[in-house]
């Protein structure tokens, strides 16, 4: 039998904890802009949501600015933001639902592959913070795009989103 070791886990993000902290960076980043040119295009009721909601996600992305210090990722995730602009932009009050139900169900799938990489103990306590924040917003998001089951609410078959298809 091996001896127990007595290495703890580093605090502070390691160069590869980085690169995967800057992905959240940005991607949080483009949320907030998303929510922001989503508010002008939703009623009343859910202008109010998508503005909390935007809150939210800046709140995030500071946070992790200030993780990342002078490592923080300098703009908005541009790839990510452009391929869902049009979407987060226009159509009904469900439509726009639908849409960032889908986004948000993806920030929760991504975060948790994130987390699963992290080394430092700082990155990974942030990023875990900020996953049950997103599964709420899909929760609400899920009656306000017509979904009614506790099943349909709390389903999340989304797909993670990746570095290869939002490059930064």
């Amino acid at each position: 039998m091996s001896a127990p070791t007595t290495t703890a886990p580093p605090k502070q993000p390691t160069k590869s904890d980085i690169a995967v902290l800057q992905f959240a960076h940005g991607i949080e980043l483009a949320m907030t802009a998303l929510y922001t040119k989503a508010s002008a295009a939703a009623g009343k009721d859910l202008k109010t949501v998508f503005s909390l909601f935007g809150g939210h996600h800046l709140a995030q992305a500071q946070a992790l600015a200030g993780l990342l210090g002078r490592s923080s990722a300098t703009t908005q995730n541009a790839s990510f933001y452009t391929a869902f602009i049009t979407a987060a932009s226009s159509g009904s009050d469900t439509e726009l639902a639908g849409t960032f139900l889908s986004l948000e169900n993806s920030l929760v799938k991504t975060h948790l592959g994130v987390l699963g990489t992290i080394t430092g103990t700082d990155g990974a306590q942030l990023v875990a913070s900020i996953i049950p924040v997103q599964g709420r917003h899909a929760a609400v998001l899920a009656g306000f795009a017509g979904k009614k089951g506790l099943g349909d609410i709390l389903d999340n078959d989304a797909k993670p989103l990746d570095t290869k298809t939002y490059p930064a």
